[in-house]
């Protein structure tokens, strides 16, 4: 009656991943409704990598590296990579459906073959995240300065 273990394997996974990218992309938006965005955190928002490009998008930060942004700002400028990295929808779809999945009732339903796709679905969508996620990782960093501009020490 319960799931083979290829199957719960991967509902776990995807359940623990879509878990933590739920707690991170909260923390984050968080920060955004105090005010307190960072370069970092709206890359990872908005999947913008480029440090110029936030600010066409945002304006310059203040003095902090601070930008006061807001929940509809960012909105407006999610990009693609940004709904990779973490969207507050896709990753709920993701848990629930790693619930289902080691849920023991499921193969009663005769649905079995439609949770596995879907399974399989969220497990490329978690996995697709983390590789964007560290892909952004590269980038991080202090925000590029102007070449012959001053040294900060």
């Amino acid at each position: 009656m319960f799931p083979e273990f290829s199957t719960a394997a991967i509902a776990v996974a995807v359940l623990l991943s879509s878990i933590v990218r739920q707690l991170r992309s909260g923390s984050i938006w968080y920060a955004i409704d105090q005010g307190e965005a960072n370069s970092e955190q709206l890359r990872e928002l908005t999947g913008i990598k480029d440090y110029d490009r936030l600010q066409e998008a945002f304006g310059a930060p203040r003095m902090d590296g601070i930008w006061p942004v807001t929940r509809t700002e960012v909105k407006a400028q999610r990009t693609g990579l940004g709904y990779l990295l973490g969207d507050r929808w896709l990753d709920g779809a993701s848990t629930l459906i790693g619930l289902i999945c080691l849920a023991p009732i499921w193969p009663m339903w005769s649905t079995g073959t439609m949770f596995q796709i879907l399974l399989a679905f969220a497990g490329f969508y978690q996995l697709a995240g983390w590789m964007a996620a560290i892909g952004l990782m590269g980038r991080r960093g202090s925000p590029r300065r102007p070449p012959g501009g001053p040294t900060i020490h």
